[in-house]
């Protein structure tokens, strides 16, 4: 998750307008206008990762074919 330029981007982004919120450039509406996208972008990023390695799995589990095991005939004496 942390190789990600998304990720880096939304921490950068964050630290970037903490420091603009505490030397007052920015006001802190501003600053959260800035932290609160970069943060779901950091999530939607995670969970889309996360459900294209879930598909990926079903993809190749349902690729590849396993034969059943045959069942056992027992024939009834008469």
């Amino acid at each position: 998750m942390l190789r990600s330029k998304t990720i880096w981007a939304a921490i950068t982004t964050c630290v970037g307008a903490a420091a603009m919120i505490l030397t007052n450039e920015i006001t802190l509406a501003e600053g959260l206008n800035l932290i609160v996208p970069a943060i779901l972008a950091a999530f939607l990023k995670h969970a889309v990762s996360k459900s294209q390695v879930a598909a990926e799995a079903a993809v190749e589990a349902a690729s590849s074919v396993t034969l059943a095991p045959k069942k056992k005939v027992v024939k009834k004496k008469s």
